[in-house]
């Protein structure tokens, strides 16, 4: 696991996590108002019981101030009932408060992430997939305020834009196929998969981006991200557990927006479906009945101006009929190919590293490489131990991949733009992936 620092911001957001229910516009805007969380929390603790008359009347007035600030600067407006449900909410919050196990900041530290098991990044951190502010830009609901995971948080800002890939549980052998097949093709093209880490159509997607890893390595394969709806020592299902390991041994990530010890009930889902939404640049949905969780993703993706595609299907069974129910009424641009992964997002690409991840220097890198050289680069990842690659071997798994598509002539060139790009070395016939 990359180490991530929890910095004081980053703790007071957790802390204020720990106080809500669930996502919290009025929280996103008080915050807003105040200009930090820690601003945010210093007079949700004052302004509650215990202190001295005069400081929670100050705090109090100053939580009013922010609030309308912040409800302002969103572009939202505030009458006296939106006054009232703030107030209610900050008693709720000033309650939730006097149940943390400490207020010693380093035994917080400890206790939210579970003894070090997990780690939590704020937006300010490296890692911080910024288009999460969009769920705030286009939608009433509110952004996460931190997030919490397990594995390599960059993970998330590997690739600029993501891919979702989601589905009903209950997929058939058709949805399974699908969702394994299209995320496989997008990681072997770079890009990152986002799924839910649920059984059925998410789990396929994972093991798809999986597979990927285990052909081509990590500097050329797409990770995967796993978005859960409770706290992360409560994911499952439980027969998904190897899944969920094999997530973190392959540089991806299990992230959540909820603290650690929260229950995912059902309502949640729904939230964090929004989430898998937001992190995606193009959506699909593999399969889905006409009642789905992946429809009410599917719906976020277009509140949110995603790309939405969907996979159409025998419209004699009922696994299809969401999917098709998309595709027919143009909410949803139909899927015509598993393979042809560049028809439904950006180019491929190298994933992206960040440096600055443990809390210095922002600055996200990325490699990339275009035309068809990309698909002979990754025919070369496929192979096998690199070094120990031939053209004939590059050749023979086009064949495979792109059949008919490539002539001895056009990979040879590739092979040579390549090389000339730094990108492989060629030595007595035997080709190597440079940083690999």
């Amino acid at each position: 696991m990359t180490a991530t620092t929890i910095d004081d911001e980053t703790l007071a957001r957790a802390v204020l996590t720990f106080c809500l229910d669930s996502a919290d516009a009025m929280m996103y805007a008080l915050i807003k108002g105040t200009g930090s969380a820690a601003s945010a929390l210093q007079l949700i603790a004052d302004s509650g019981p215990g202190n001295h008359e005069g400081v929670v009347a100050a705090a109090c007035s100053a939580l009013d101030a922010a609030f309308i600030n912040g409800i302002t600067r969103w572009g939202r407006t505030i009458n006296a009932r939106g006054m009232a449900s703030f107030h209610g909410s900050l008693v709720s919050w000033q309650q939730r408060l006097t149940l943390l196990p400490c207020k010693d900041p380093d035994e917080l530290r400890d206790w939210f992430t579970v003894g070090g098991s997990q780690w939590i990044i704020a937006p300010h951190h490296p890692c911080w997939p910024d288009q999460l502010a969009d769920l705030s830009l286009h939608t009433d609901w509110a952004a996460p305020l931190c997030l919490w995971g397990k594995g390599d948080p960059q993970a998330l800002v590997s690739c600029s834009a993501p891919v979702g890939i989601v589905g009903s549980r209950g997929v058939g052998d058709y949805g399974r196929q699908c969702a394994h097949e299209l995320a496989l093709h997008a990681a072997r093209a770079g890009h990152l998969v986002v799924s839910g880490g649920a059984l059925g159509a998410d789990a396929a997607a994972h093991w798809g981006a999986i597979q990927a890893m285990d052909e081509m390595g990590a500097p050329l394969a797409g990770r995967t991200v796993a978005v859960f709806a409770g706290g992360l020592n409560h994911i499952g299902p439980k027969s998904n557990q190897r899944l969920f390991e094999q997530i973190e041994n392959h540089s991806g990530a299990l992230i959540s927006e909820l603290c650690p010890g929260t229950v995912p009930e059902a309502r949640r889902f729904l939230l964090r479906n929004r989430l898998i939404a937001a992190l995606s640049s193009t959506l699909i949905v593999a399969q889905a009945r006409a009642r789905s969780g992946a429809l009410n993703t599917a719906g976020w993706a277009n509140e949110l101006n995603r790309n939405l595609f969907a996979v159409p299907g025998d419209v004699t069974m009922p696994h299809n009929t969401g999917c098709n129910r998309l595709i027919q009424e143009g909410k949803a641009s139909i899927v015509c190919s598993l393979t042809e992964i560049d028809e439904l997002c950006h180019g491929a690409h190298r994933p992206e590293s960040v440096d600055g991840a443990d809390g210095g220097e922002d600055e996200r890198r990325e490699t990339p490489y275009a035309g068809s050289g990309t698909t002979v680069l990754n025919a070369i990842g496929m192979c096998g131990t690199s070094g120990n690659v031939t053209a004939d071997d590059v050749l023979a798994k086009l064949d495979e991949t792109h059949p008919g598509e490539y002539s001895v002539a056009r990979v040879m060139r590739d092979l040579g733009s390549l090389e000339l790009e730094g990108l492989i070395d060629v030595r007595s016939g035997r080709i190597s992936i440079i940083g690999r």
